[in-house]
């Protein structure tokens, strides 16, 4: 396996069933993505779109190990000719808590450029609302204005 172009870990204290169902629940996504966007499930796919649903993302599951492992593409759909990438979540029980890792692959360009803040921000929404039942949105809405109406 190739060493990931981002990597990030936190440990949320949950279940491994709550974070499991978070990741793979299109009806969880409302409840910590950072922009605000809901997912809707097709088959093996989840889409993230946001309010005025527009389709931001859609991540197709390619593996699942229940309640340890989840691999997805990365497909990007705000920019056009997007390189799909791959992602990683492990789950990993420690006590109280989940330590989660994210592993992000084949990356077309530097993490710097906004998939780093973007993980951050969905790991933060995602810790917050599991250990509190309150959801979590904090910003970026200014990155989709561009594309209201596009729908």
């Amino acid at each position: 396996m190739t060493k990931p172009d981002f990597m990030m870990e936190t440990h949320i204290r949950c279940s491994q069933d709550a974070l499991w169902d978070a990741l793979t629940s299109a009806d969880a996504v409302a409840n910590y993505d950072f922009l605000g966007q809901s997912a809707r499930r097709e088959g093996d796919t989840l889409i993230y779109a946001t309010p005025d649903g527009f389709e931001t993302l859609h991540a197709r599951e390619i593996t699942l190990d229940p309640k340890s492992r989840i691999v997805t593409t990365f497909e990007p759909k705000w920019e056009p000719d997007a390189k799909t990438s791959e992602v990683t979540y492990l789950i990993g029980v420690e006590g109280e808590y989940c330590k989660l890792t994210v592993e992000h692959r084949g990356l077309a360009h530097d993490p710097s450029d906004g998939t780093a803040d973007g993980w951050v921000r969905t790991l933060a929404g995602l810790k917050t609302w599991l250990e509190t039942g309150e959801p979590m949105h904090f910003g970026g809405d200014h990155l989709w204005a561009e594309h209201e109406g596009d729908a």
